[in-house]
């Protein structure tokens, strides 16, 4: 009798404890403002930004249109996927010449990423870097 209430007080314990799946990931919870795109030196007043949100969803901006999707992260190797991603489809007036970079494009060729110093580097499958991003809180 005594080992089986341990058996169930074990198996209850088991399934309190969150699944590795369901753990929250260690972007959960943060806001980013972009600060370059590629090569690209985003300017003062440039409002692209990023915040990942519980269940693995994130919300952003693209500095004109609202973004918004799903998100797969694998610890090993810092695996980072961008999916199921929406996007409003505004007009964007800017001045001749001052069209940025996409940042939607930057978050879909994501593969994995690096945490350094309160910064976020989206990484290419080759590991090139495709946007540095700046914590806000």
């Amino acid at each position: 009798m005594a080992r089986r209430l341990i058996l169930v007080a074990a198996a209850a314990l088991l399934l309190a404890l969150p699944s590795p799946a369901a753990a929250a990931s260690p972007l959960t919870g943060t806001h980013w403002t972009v600060q370059r795109i590629g090569k690209h030196v985003m300017p003062a007043g440039f409002g692209a930004e990023l915040r990942f949100q519980a269940r693995r969803r994130w919300t952003g901006s693209d500095d004109c249109n609202s973004l918004s999707g799903r998100y797969r992260l694998r610890s090993r190797g810092s695996r980072l996927r961008f999916v199921e991603m929406r996007s409003t489809a505004r007009a964007c007036d800017y001045p001749p010449g001052a069209v940025p970079p996409s940042f939607s494009g930057a978050l879909v060729a994501t593969r994995h990423y690096r945490l350094s110093k309160g910064r976020l580097l989206l990484l290419g499958a080759r590991g090139r870097m495709l946007a540095r991003l700046t914590r806000l809180h």
